[in-house]
C-alpha cells in the first residue's frame, strides 16, 4: 500500500550496465477504489524511488477523478 491505495507489484527486473548502479524496472499496477489500472513499467533505482514514483502515480490518479469523474477515471486507466 501506498498512500492507502493498494499497489500490485507483478515483476522486478534487474538492469545493471554499471554494476554499482543497477536500475530495476518494476511492473505494477494501482488499484485506486477497486478500479485496476493497465499493469505498466517504472524504472527505478531503489526501494525509496519506488514509493515516490508510486505516489506521483497515485496522485496523478486522483487529479484524474477529481477533474473528470469516476466513470471516465475508469475508463483512461482501466483502458476500458
Amino acid at each position: 500500500m501506498v498512500d492507502d491505495v493498494p499497489v500490485r507489484i507483478l515483476e522486478v527486473l534487474k538492469t545493471s550496465l554499471d554494476p554499482k548502479n543497477p536500475w530495476y524496472h518494476v511492473v505494477v499496477q494501482i488499484i485506486y477504489k477497486g478500479i485496476k489500472s493497465r499493469i505498466y513499467t517504472l524504472d527505478v533505482r531503489n526501494t525509496k524511488d519506488l514509493v515516490k514514483k508510486l505516489k506521483v502515480e497515485i496522485t496523478k490518479i486522483k487529479m484524474l477523478e477529481y477533474v473528470y469523474g469516476r466513470d471516465e477515471l475508469k475508463r483512461i486507466i482501466g483502458g476500458g
